[in-house]
């Protein structure tokens, strides 16, 4: 079996390396912005994340980051993309960890997310989607939002995108967000629900895209300017 380091060693060496990047991004000129994006399923995020990759000229991060843990990890993207829909129970992890042709263990793919997200944040200029990444990195060194919107809402933009009934579109957000709430529960011991985990929470069913984009905006100019007066 491949070996792998422990979460707790990874954590440490996480710790080291993003102090090691914290002081280096502050002797830089201009800090360069890293977006961590949260979202309850079917809110929209997805072209949010978008419109402010594309007017900023940040790289976007999503199923990219799917393909780059597949790669790591020796396995199929379809397999890792359907971990993130269904995290492993115990006994499916166990099983993954006995012999990896059962499929990739919760802590692996974990591990391989985490290397990543470093990496990334070393250069910066990015918006990184979901996968818990708002967790990974210190408040200060990222600009943290969080979408919501009414279940209604939710659950009308899932069924039309993908085309369920209203049972299943209500089926589908529950088993992503209480998947996406353990992995981050019980790997980043952090609360997904936590609004003060974030530096903004928008509500995507009241607010309009346009000033959305606007007002994140606004706030990376003002934090950008608030760190180059620290330099």
């Amino acid at each position: 079996m491949k070996n792998h380091n422990s979460i707790e060693e990874l954590n440490r060496l996480l710790k080291v390396r993003l102090e090691e990047w914290s002081h280096q991004r502050h002797q830089e000129a201009r800090p360069k912005p890293l977006i961590t994006i949260t979202q309850e399923p079917g809110c929209g995020a997805e072209k949010i994340a978008e419109r402010l990759s594309s007017e900023l000229g940040l790289h976007l991060y999503d199923w990219e980051l799917v393909e780059q843990i597949a790669k790591d990890e020796h396995v199929s993207a379809q397999l890792v993309s359907a971990l993130e829909k269904n995290p492993p129970n115990g006994f499916a992890d166990f099983l993954a960890e006995l012999n990896p042709e059962y499929g990739l263990a919760s802590d692996r793919y974990v591990a391989s997310l985490k290397r990543i997200l470093l990496a990334i944040a070393v250069t910066g200029n990015a918006v990184i989607m979901e996968r818990g990444s708002n967790f990974f990195f210190p408040v200060e060194e990222k600009i943290g939002l969080c979408f919501v919107a009414p279940l209604r809402s939710r659950v009308a933009n899932v069924m039309k995108e993908l085309g369920l009934k209203e049972k299943e579109a209500r089926a589908h957000i529950s088993k992503l967000e209480t998947g996406y709430r353990k992995l981050v529960k019980k790997y980043l011991q952090a609360d997904m629900s936590d609004p003060t985990q974030y530096h903004l929470v928008i509500n995507t069913g009241l607010v309009k895209l346009d000033t959305i984009v606007q007002l994140v905006k606004t706030m990376i100019q003002t934090v950008q300017d608030e760190k180059g007066e620290k330099l």
